[in-house]
């Protein structure tokens, strides 16, 4: 029998701001989410994760963890540190020790972007996601641009890397405002009587707000323009494998 073996993927995140323990949060401080979130995810897509858990913004000791991780995954997931123009051990570590690019898209969420590949030390190109610290850029941006590689170096067919695009009735207005982005909002769908996919909006679509993307199992692929009326047709990622 002809099998791949499964993919080892460390997960971080950086921030001396993030809170995992449930203290009370200081000033200039955050809970963390992302980990917890992406953990699933990437174990939803077929891997195995090693969760390394937040690392503090010491250059030094992000340098080690990312080259430790190339000498026992395939890839690495970093939440956090990619927008341009702020400075970040992220970006500065990575910069230094690996061929990135550093990407802003023109989709919201999820503008920010980096992907590169880091060498370990006996030679093997290890995939490096960096991936907006914002808690719904972070999904979007994993379900759009990593998952589909992950689910390559898996093994899966062309047709199997991406989720499936379903053709939608909207139930409720998507609105939204021209900027020359393509916007991935988040619905919930269900298939009604007449044999079709039908979306309502979660309504709270800000890149920060984790909780709404909880009732959501699909993303509708809202064009630029002034948004989808209700009973309009809209492209959606159905979430549910």
């Amino acid at each position: 029998v002809l099998a791949y073996p499964r993919a080892r993927v460390a997960l971080l995140s950086t921030g001396d701001e993030l809170v995992t323990d449930g203290s009370p949060l200081r000033i200039g401080q955050i809970r963390e989410s992302n980990l917890t979130m992406l953990d699933a995810m990437i174990a939803a897509s077929g891997c195995e994760v090693i969760n390394l858990g937040v690392i503090p913004d010491d250059e030094a000791q992000l340098e080690r963890v990312l080259k430790e991780a190339t000498e026992r995954c395939d890839a690495i997931v970093t939440s956090g540190g990619v927008s341009m123009g702020d400075y970040d051990v992220v970006k500065s570590v990575l910069s230094r020790i690996a061929e990135m690019r550093w990407m802003q898209l023109a989709i919201k969420p999820a503008k920010p972007f980096a992907f590169g590949l880091l060498k370990s030390t006996t030679g093997r190109e290890i995939p490096v996601f960096g991936l907006p610290g914002n808690p719904v850029s972070s999904l979007v941006s994993f379900e759009l641009l990593a998952r589909p590689t992950l689910r390559m170096m898996a093994g899966h067919a062309p047709a199997d890397w991406d989720r499936a695009t379903i053709l939608a009735i909207a139930d409720s207005a998507l609105p939204r405002s021209p900027d020359g982005k393509v916007h991935y909002q988040r619905v919930i769908a269900q298939f009604k009587e007449d044999g079709r996919l039908h979306i309502d909006s979660v309504r709270s679509q800000g890149s920060h707000q984790l909780a709404a993307s909880a009732l959501a199992n699909a993303l509708a692929i809202v064009p630029n323009g002034d948004g989808v009326a209700v009973g309009g047709e809209v492209p959606t990622i159905f979430l549910v494998s």
